[in-house]
């Protein structure tokens, strides 16, 4: 197996363990993303459940599956848009950082997350390496 692969694999096993962490603690994915159900608008447990969780999960963990089993063009196809979206994450912080600093756009923890999703953007798009030698 190519490095790049094992790199990938690293970043969507996180990814993953995301999105069960979520699917199953809608409470601890509230607060990593700093955002609380509105008890008067019943569902928001279940966006939490969705989108945090279920979606994450099987994103990644589809891809997972992609990158140990199919040829290596097969899984470059499956990990590039999971990988563009952790990185337009990243994207979309440097604008909050510009745009919503009077919103708390310069809160500490946002260069934390830039860069975590940075890692695990490259780290998912990693089996591109191997097409490049």
């Amino acid at each position: 197996m190519h490095y790049g692969d094992i790199l990938a694999l690293i970043g969507l096993g996180f990814g993953a363990a995301l999105g069960l962490g979520a699917l199953f603690s809608p409470d601890w994915a509230a607060g990593i993303v700093r955002l609380k159900p509105d008890p008067e608008k019943p569902g928001g447990y279940s966006e939490f459940r969705a989108t945090y969780g279920g979606l994450f999960l099987m994103v990644h963990l589809a891809a997972f599956v992609i990158v140990l089993h199919a040829p290596p063009p097969m899984a470059l196809m499956a990990v590039l848009p999971i990988a563009a979206g952790w990185l337009g994450a990243a994207m979309g912080r440097v604008v909050s950082m510009v745009l919503d600093r009077a919103k708390g756009g310069d809160a500490k923890i946002i260069p934390i997350w830039m860069g975590t999703e940075i890692a695990l953007g490259l780290a998912i798009a990693a089996p591109i390496l191997q097409f490049t030698a």
